[in-house]
């Protein structure tokens, strides 16, 4: 097939969505199928092989640290008819979006739309109400413009419902099994990485993901406040950038957990790898969540999930309730603590939920994922051809 991909924050990935955009690209193009992406221009550009990329003129929100394209109409037909694009998939509610349906249309290329962004993504929880109205009347346009919508969880497709009337398909963000397997990293890693850290013999309370408003860091660090009071030698790892980054610098040192609390920044390859499996729970605040990657990833390193119980967090489908983990209530930190103790003072309890977040995680396994993928292009291609 020809696929074409439409997403502001891929090639770099920026966010779940370009971390998900990315990772489908590569794997439809290694069974393959001939990928085409639309996204932002940006200067860092990496080499990226068989892929085709096209990239638009783009505004750079250096606080927010994300980008918008902002492509002519006519160029987007253009690259659309010069790549015979057989099927589009529409992965961000931008202008870049908006211009791809719009070409996908006067094509008449079927078009499946990425639900990959919430309101609280977009604009922190105390943005004010008629912002997020105008939001959502945008949301309920923008994801009636496809044949069909695909989201990463449960949790998502029920939310969209509100958006559009059109068919909803789930389809896991998936992780891949082989390069965040524990196997990778061996007990030389493990030890180098506790000892550049000063972890030491420290039970490690695990963060990966944006230092940004819905994630709820702040939270993170009321309950290192409250577990310092109850048991010692535990410490919080929190790996990621973001616009929250120096602010959560000065709470930390407000909050008097320095001695406990490690802002470790950006991490990739065999860091992040470490990260995950020297962790003896990683720990999810969010407001948001449409699925979570990172929560899947620390999953297939065997790491013990606990994660917020909120409404806008999907996270929580994750979460076999005292299986692999917890969830627990965002009212006050006392749930949080009495359960981290509870894993923490228990080490049967806690190796069993480790395996058993193995084992939840195979039904992730972003191979399955791209399959599904494969199954609905087709599906629509041929509904398109026969029409």
């Amino acid at each position: 097939m020809r696929v074409c991909f439409s997403s502001d924050q891929s090639f770099p990935p920026l966010g779940g969505e370009g971390i998900s955009t990315e990772n489908f690209c590569v794997r439809l193009n290694q069974r393959n199928h001939r990928v085409t992406v639309l996204t932002s221009k940006v200067k860092n550009i990496p080499l990226v092989k068989e892929i085709r990329i096209y990239r638009f003129f783009t505004f750079h929100f250096p606080i927010a640290k994300n980008y918008l394209a902002f492509p002519a109409f006519k160029k987007v037909v253009s690259v659309l008819k010069e790549e015979k694009i057989e099927i589009i998939q529409i992965n961000e509610p931008s202008y870049l979006g908006w211009q791809s349906s719009k070409a996908a249309r006067k094509l008449n290329i079927p078009a499946v739309i990425g639900f990959h962004s919430q309101v609280g993504n977009i604009f922190p929880f105390y943005a004010p109400f008629f912002i997020k109205k105008l939001i959502e009347l945008w949301f309920s346009y923008f994801f009636r413009k496809g044949d069909l919508v695909i989201a990463p969880s449960h949790f998502a497709a029920r939310l969209c419902q509100k958006y559009t009337d059109k068919p909803i398909q789930v389809v896991s963000n998936g992780v891949d099994l082989k390069k965040f397997n524990p196997g990778r990293v061996s007990s030389e890693d493990e030890r180098r990485f506790r000892e550049r850290y000063l972890l030491r013999d420290s039970s490690l309370l695990l963060y990966a993901g944006r230092l940004s408003y819905e994630k709820n860091l702040s939270y993170l660090l009321r309950i290192m406040q409250a577990l310092s009071k109850k048991k010692k030698g535990i410490k919080l790892l929190i790996v990621g950038e973001g616009i929250l980054k120096k602010d959560l610098e000065k709470k930390v040192k407000k909050t008097g957990v320095t001695e406990d609390v490690i802002i470790a920044g950006y991490l990739g390859g065999k860091d992040l790898l470490c990260a995950y499996l020297c962790a003896d729970i990683f720990i999810l605040s969010s407001f948001c969540e449409l699925q979570s990657i990172a929560t899947m990833e620390a999953m297939a390193m065997k790491t013990t999930v606990l994660v917020a119980r909120n409404e806008g967090n999907a996270a929580q489908e994750l979460v076999k309730e005292g299986i692999n983990g917890y969830t627990f209530g965002l009212e006050d930190t006392g749930e949080a603590v009495d359960k981290i103790i509870r894993i923490l003072s228990d080490k049967e309890l806690k190796r069993t939920m480790k395996e058993e977040s193995f084992k939840a995680i195979q039904e992730h396994n972003i191979e399955e994922s791209i399959s599904e993928l494969e199954e609905i292009y087709q599906g629509l291609i041929k509904r398109k051809t026969i029409a």
